[in-house]
């Protein structure tokens, strides 16, 4: 017997809805933190969602090891998105052979840039370079729309070839991107119209910060040493010497004497790359993605020493970073947002999820808010949990996780489920749940969301009730996809 469409409507009235957005608009209690194992929460937060082989994996190995080993991707096969990658050219053609297929079938192009980020993030191998790729991805932020092949482009060479390399050489390729370029007016900004749109944000959201000591004199200065900045009838950065403003410049300080064309700019990148304020604004960043939204000062400034020592080596920052006593006491402290709690109940329920039509998980996304690369304002997709946490978000997480886990009986499109392979067999209805809330959530509950659980699987409210298929088909997929809508999956 499968779930009917009524008995589906019919469990936003059950009890153990409670337990799902019972508390979701505010910080969870410290017992939904108190009973991560510490390996969980690494897998929490280095990962997009623990497999039960991301838990083997963490354990056998320990925790340090993991991290080094998440660090040095280059070293972790991938042959999922091996595969992926090579099934679909669109995301290696070079800059005019793109433009043709883009131009004849601009779906086709968007869809595999889209489904490219979702896959890699709920697939590879490589968690924790998929994490610092969505995180650059945000920083430095193009919204896809109107610049697909750029933007498909700057993914490749920009984000992806230095996501855990050099912030200096992340810094240079994307103010030489084309994608960049044209996004922020840079492509059109000459010596005699300098155009302030980059020069501002490259200070304010990609080195600086707000309050990172720049003047409004240093935005105009800035402008003026990115003339001649622009992009190649062939797709590729170049540098305009006739458009370049050549008279003298001031930039935090600093001296850039009259007479020069490119070297302006790239003095200008060296300068803001080496400021103190660069090294703290990073580290803060990271330490909000990474550990809480408002994280400690004593991490931040030991990331940002780090990142000073290291002149700017992400892989180098994120170690102490992703060690430290203050990451290690942050569980329960981030909210994932859409993409990530997406990508959590799909990697959750892999053993027995088969996705063949990839459309309806990003509708879901822009349902939800966060569909890749089409956020438009260049600071990215909002980090604070604050920006997440609302009446329509809740509920449109409820019904994503719920949908997800109805996908065996027709109620995810383009998606099917054998959750037997993600909850093993029980003898009774305690076991069931018991065996539900390790397979999805890998901690403890509370014994009063236990007992809930209990009560909406038995009549009775029995643990000790022998579990019958019929029962177990009825009940387990609403049991997986209220853990996965509830604080305990949400909240990490």
């Amino acid at each position: 017997m499968s779930v009917s469409r009524r008995s589906f409507l019919s469990l936003g009235s059950l009890t153990a809805l409670g337990v799902a957005v019972q508390n979701m608009v505010s910080f969870p209690s410290t017992a939904y933190a108190a009973e991560t194992l510490p390996e969980r929460h690494v897998l929490n937060r280095l990962t997009w969602g623990a497999r039960p082989q991301d838990v083997e994996t963490i354990q056998q190995i320990g925790i340090e090891a993991y991290i080094d080993w998440q660090l040095n991707p280059e070293t972790i096969d991938d042959p999922l998105v091996d595969a992926f990658v090579g099934s679909r050219p669109a995301m290696l053609m070079p800059y005019d052979e793109l433009v043709r297929v883009a131009r004849d079938n601009y779906d086709f192009v968007l869809r595999a840039a889209l489904w490219g980020r979702i896959f890699r993030a709920a697939y590879s191998e490589r968690q924790l370079f998929e994490r610092m790729v969505e995180f650059w991805t945000d920083h430095l932020n193009i919204p896809i729309a109107d610049l697909l092949v750029e933007k498909v482009i700057d993914d490749r060479e920009v984000i992806r070839k230095h996501a855990l390399g050099s912030f200096r050489d992340l810094l240079f390729a994307s103010a030489q991107s084309p994608a960049m370029l044209y996004y922020l007016n840079n492509a059109d900004s000459s010596k005699d119209h300098p155009n302030e749109n980059y020069a501002r944000e490259i200070m304010e959201l990609h080195s600086l910060g707000v309050d990172g000591g720049y003047t409004e004199d240093d935005v105009v200065a800035v402008a003026r040493a990115f003339t001649g900045w622009t992009v190649s009838d062939r797709g590729e950065f170049y540098f305009d010497a006739e458009d370049h403003d050549m008279d003298e410049k001031i930039i935090l300080g600093h001296n850039l004497p009259a007479g020069r064309g490119i070297e302006d700019g790239l003095q200008v990148l060296d300068i803001l790359i080496r400021h103190p304020s660069t090294a703290r604004f990073i580290s803060a960043k990271l330490a909000r993605r990474f550990i809480a939204d408002t994280p400690p000062d004593s991490i931040v400034e030991s990331a940002a020493q780090v990142f000073t020592d290291s002149s700017g080596d992400i892989r180098a920052v994120m170690r102490p970073l992703l060690t430290s006593p203050e990451f290690m006491a942050s569980a329960g402290q981030k909210f994932r947002r859409p993409l990530d709690a997406i990508v959590a109940m799909m990697r959750t329920l892999t053993p027995g999820l088969d996705i063949d039509n990839p459309d309806p998980i990003a509708y879901t996304l822009e349902g939800m808010g966060q569909m890749p690369y089409f956020w438009h304002p260049p600071n990215g997709y909002p980090e604070p949990a604050g920006a997440w946490i609302n009446t329509n978000g809740i509920l449109e997480r409820w019904n994503a996780a719920m949908r997800f886990a109805l996908a065996g009986d027709g109620y995810f499109e383009g998606a099917a489920l054998n959750i037997d392979l993600v909850v093993p067999q029980a003898g009774t209805v305690g076991e069931l749940v018991d065996a539900a809330i390790a397979s999805v959530l890998g901690t403890e509950i509370t014994s009063e969301d236990r007992d809930q659980l209990i009560a909406y699987v038995s009549r009775d409210a029995n643990p000790d009730q022998p579990l019958t298929e019929d029962l177990r088909r009825t009940k387990l997929p609403g049991l997986v996809g209220v853990l996965m809508a509830s604080p305990y999956f949400q909240w990490i």
